[in-house]
């Protein structure tokens, strides 16, 4: 017998608190699972123990930034290949070296089209499928 399925899990990562709080309602909307975090230790501590099925990460953030975390994540074997889109309010030129489709990561522009990120979140779950341990 199968039950009905688990939502799918994001971790959502940004020092700006209301960024966090209106993509955890947006996305809450649409059926995922949300985790907050608001720096890069936050979100590597999170990744490793709750393994999300997508992280979206601020560029900018204090302590680790997001650009560092995602060194980090790839290093880790339990977090080697969730996909990661990052936020960014900077020039893409900045954050264009580390997109990569074999790296599953991609990037959406502040401000934030939530129309634009639940289509880019749907198709990165559909591309990256990752494993869900509570499955």
């Amino acid at each position: 017998i199968i039950g009905p399925r688990m939502p799918k899990t994001i971790l959502v990562v940004d020092d700006d608190p209301s960024i966090v709080h209106l993509l955890k309602e947006d996305l809450e909307l649409e059926g995922y699972r949300v985790l907050e975090g608001y720096d890069g230790q936050m979100a590597l501590q999170l990744a490793k123990t709750s393994s999300p099925a997508l992280i979206i990460l601020d560029v900018n953030m204090p302590l680790i930034g997001g650009l560092k975390t995602l060194e980090y994540l790839r290093e880790l074997p339990a977090t080697k290949n969730i996909p990661v889109m990052f936020l960014t309010g900077e020039a893409s030129s900045n954050v264009a070296p580390h997109l990569d489709a074999a790296a599953r990561v991609t990037h959406v522009k502040k401000p934030i089209d939530l129309e634009d990120l639940n289509s880019l979140v749907r198709h990165l779950l559909e591309k990256y499928p990752v494993e869900d341990p509570e499955e």
